[in-house]
């Protein structure tokens, strides 16, 4: 079904009445954008799918009031920028959702398991993809663009029926869980702020505190002029040449003509009004300097994150899963040098939920001298208890 009336939304939105679940998908562009274009929304529920045309129909709060219904399960497949689209739309975090990509990965089918894959593995039919780089904001729409769209979420459904039916038999429910949790923080989904851009671009530390005052003014400066242009802040100064702006602080339009990068067209167009920025930077008073985070030195004794790792390995092959869902590299280095700096690991993210009983509390001791590491004879690496602890 194609739906490009609000009659026929209001009455497509009429049988998914008392749907326990949702299946969602989304079509937008944004590639040269600094906001996502939405093409299309699909919905599949109470064995009904829609293709609605968000372009054609501009009143879509029927279909909201479901999505943003919290007794109804929101179902995606590597879901963030649905989600990211429906916060806009909703005003609000969407919940509770259900991540089939997410879930696929506590299953040992990959760290992130294309929706193709995802519907090979569970069904064994291939899903047609010859749609991938079509314009969603193109108008009309062919009638192959609107049923590979509707797969998209006619295919969800034996997905999730069929992920949520291992999860199920292997008790890891409580895990998934764990993970949905981050996708219905609503400040994961929040614009950027303009003032804290300046802390994006490389190679800041050595300005002087006057310069990064007025880097931060140009950077936000930058940022709501992408947002008002409704293209990539890059497209309208490149970070070099801001950057030069903020070293160099010039005061005529000939200096930024000069600075390498910065186009003819830009200082035209808004040059004047970088002037008045680097101005306004100019002003800030002392004790109103930005300050940047500290940079905390670490280092550690070598092998230690390497054997926290060979442990995850091995746990990851016991659970059939890839050991970077258990914990990347960086989530490893995290813990280590959050240890190292503050001598105790309270509150560090593998200290909590699922991951706590499965390796945290493991990682805690060796990382602490209580417990080590020793192949057996069936080659398998496991814990043995050390004979003193660090602080003896």
């Amino acid at each position: 079904m194609y739906i490009t009336t609000e009659d026929q939304l209001v009455d497509f939105c009429r049988q998914l009445d008392g749907c326990e679940w949702l299946a969602i998908d989304t079509e937008f562009v944004r590639e040269k954008t600094y906001s996502i274009h939405l093409g299309l929304i699909q919905i599949g529920g109470n064995g009904v799918y829609a293709a609605i045309d968000p372009i054609a129909v501009k009143a879509i709060d029927p279909l909201l009031e479901i999505i943003e219904n919290p007794d109804i399960l929101k179902v995606f497949h590597a879901g963030k920028q649905d989600l990211e689209i429906l916060y806009r739309l909703c005003g609000a975090a969407v919940k509770p959702v259900f991540d089939t990509q997410v879930a696929a990965s506590l299953l040992g089918w990959g760290a992130q398991i294309s929706f193709a894959k995802a519907v090979y593995k569970t069904t064994g039919k291939k899903i047609d993809k010859t749609e991938t780089y079509t314009d969603w904001c193109r108008r009309p729409l062919s009638a192959n663009q609107i049923e590979y769209a509707l797969d998209d979420v006619r295919f969800l459904v034996p997905v999730y029926e069929n992920i949520l039916a291992r999860l199920k038999k292997l008790d890891r429910m409580d895990w998934v869980q764990d993970e949905f949790r981050s996708l219905e923080d609503p400040k994961i989904y929040k614009p950027p702020e303009p003032r804290q851009q300046f802390l994006r671009i490389k190679n800041i530390r050595g300005l002087k505190p006057r310069n990064l005052a007025v880097l931060v003014e140009i950077a936000a400066w930058r940022e709501e002029e992408a947002m008002r242009r409704d293209c990539h802040p890059k497209s309208v100064i490149r970070d070099e040449p801001l950057l030069e702006v903020a070293r160099l602080l010039p005061k005529e339009l000939g200096v930024l003509a000069s600075i390498r990068g910065f186009h003819q067209r830009e200082v035209s167009r808004c040059g004047e009004e970088i002037l008045r920025v680097v101005r306004k930077g100019l002003a800030v008073p002392k004790d109103q300097f930005p300050v940047l985070p500290e940079t905390a030195s670490y280092s550690t004794n070598p092998g230690v994150e390497g054997l926290l790792g060979a442990y995850i390995q091995s746990r990851s092959e016991e659970l059939k899963i890839e050991p970077t869902v258990l914990a990347d590299r960086g989530q490893i280095r995290d813990f280590v040098k959050y240890y190292e700096q503050n001598k105790k690991l309270d509150g560090n993210g593998l200290l909590k939920g699922w991951r706590k009983d499965l390796i945290g509390s493991s990682l805690a001791s060796i990382l602490q001298g209580g417990m080590g590491l020793a192949v057996g004879k069936d080659g398998k690496i496991r814990l043995i208890p050390t004979d003193k602890k660090e602080d003896e």
